[in-house]
């Protein structure tokens, strides 16, 4: 997508349990924050209005985020969303050594070994990360992302539903990566982004200034909505044993790490970087610290972008679930 040197994009995150817009003014090299809201998405209560599907009380949360965030009727601006969990791959592999060309042609065929999924309804698309210009060498290193047209297609419909089309349709992961390496968090280091939310966890390690790999890993089913505190059996992080969510997502942030480590021959995650509802709860980013041994930071990209006049104390306060949104946001 190309845009012009003064543009208003915005970025838009629909999650499980709520929507989250944010809209930035690029102007040469600065940045302005030009509009940051978040909807959340109703339960069913029982009630007439209750009775409204799933679907629709998404699609009216997407139309309320937008309208709060000036994103809306005549204010329109080029929309970048995107799509994650484990309807999509992500992977760092191997592949024969050819040229850029015969890689486009033949990438579904080489995906076929690498995918979870039949390839024939998947979206793909490579980029090379490494490759020498040695002879002998026969493989070279490239990102391999696909993602099944169905989702895709769903993903588009509820955006249209809501009045309006999406410009580009990103990985949650790739627009991550937009945010800690805007906020200059990679710089050449290995670094790994937890987001978690309601249902999904997203592990994410970042290295050489790319994506290594990404994994989405289900929550327990025991756990807290995005504003709880506690777990079921009332133990808040921090004091006593973690909440067995927490020691989920930190067991399985481990064994990414470990992956990483092993595929690389190094032992070089320099820092871990936490987002969603989840990483706002008390403790969360100490367990991490004390877990794995890993500085650990809870992202706030709110704090990084000039917003006045917009009053945004209260959504401040809430930076870590707006971190995929201002990746999006961020796209030029």
């Amino acid at each position: 997508m190309f845009l012009r040197s003064k543009q208003v994009v915005t970025g838009l995150d629909i999650g499980t349990t709520s929507v989250k817009v944010v809209r930035l003014a690029h102007s040469g090299s600065s940045t302005k924050l030009q509009g940051v809201a978040m909807a959340e998405i109703r339960e069913p209560d029982g009630s007439e209005d209750g009775q409204e599907s799933g679907r629709e009380r998404i699609v009216d949360a997407i139309r309320q985020a937008l309208a709060a965030a000036g994103a809306s009727g005549s204010k329109r601006s080029p929309v970048v969303t995107a799509i994650g969990g484990p309807q999509v791959s992500i992977k760092h592999v191997p592949f024969p050594r050819m040229s850029e060309q015969d890689l486009a042609d033949s990438v579904r065929w080489e995906a076929k070994k690498h995918l979870p999924f039949d390839v024939s309804n998947a979206v793909l698309a490579v980029q090379i990360l490494e490759r020498t210009d040695r002879e002998d060498d026969e493989a070279m290193q490239v990102l391999l992302t696909a993602v099944e047209s169905s989702y895709v297609d769903e993903h588009i419909s509820l955006i249209i539903d809501a009045g309006l089309e999406p410009d580009v349709v990103d990985l949650a992961p790739l627009a991550l990566m937009n945010e800690v390496a805007e906020e200059g968090l990679v710089n050449g280091r290995a670094v790994a982004v937890v987001e978690m939310g309601r249902t999904m966890t997203h592990l994410s390690v970042y290295a050489k200034d790319s994506l290594f790999f990404s994994r989405a890993v289900p929550m327990p089913a025991s756990s807290p909505g995005s504003d709880d505190r506690t777990d079921s059996k009332g133990d808040a992080p921090g004091n006593g044993s973690p909440p067995a969510w927490l020691s989920h997502v930190l067991r399985e942030t481990r064994f990414s790490l470990t992956y990483y480590n092993n595929e690389t021959g190094k032992h070089g995650i320099e820092a871990v970087y936490l987002a969603g509802g989840h990483a706002l709860e008390e403790g969360i980013a100490d367990a991490f610290r004390e877990t794995l041994g890993i500085p650990t930071e809870t992202l706030n990209p709110l704090e990084h972008v000039a917003s006045e006049p917009l009053q945004i104390e209260e959504l401040s306060r809430q930076g870590a679930r707006f971190a995929l949104a201002m990746g999006l946001a961020r796209r030029r």
